[in-house]
């Protein structure tokens, strides 16, 4: 997985966000469960972890005005579980998440 993805929303906008997970063979690699947190620059909390969907290999997490009513730069972070047999093992992916002005 790369280690940084990057997204642009305008002030106040809702709507879906969503990252696609390949193996380095390039191979559809399916999580077993997902979570998406938002903070600030400052590191503060936004948004609280909270389940995503999991599609196959793709991971849908909603952004909505909790975090798009003031424009500037947050961070999703996804917290990407997948189990074989009886282990978790956790991954973590961070997009960048830039809010405009309208």
């Amino acid at each position: 997985m790369s280690n940084q993805t990057y997204i642009t929303f305008y002030q106040n906008e809702v709507r879906a966000v969503e990252i696609s997970v390949r193996d380095q063979d390039d191979a559809v690699w399916t999580p077993s469960a997902a979570y998406i947190s938002v903070i600030d620059e400052a590191e503060t909390i936004i948004v609280a972890e909270t389940p995503a969907m999991v599609t196959s290999n793709t991971i849908l997490g909603l952004i909505d005005a909790t975090v798009t009513a003031t424009p500037g730069k947050y961070y999703i972070i996804w917290r990407i579980l997948k189990t074989s047999g009886e282990s978790t093992y956790t991954f973590y992916h961070k997009t960048t998440l830039v809010v405009e002005e309208l």
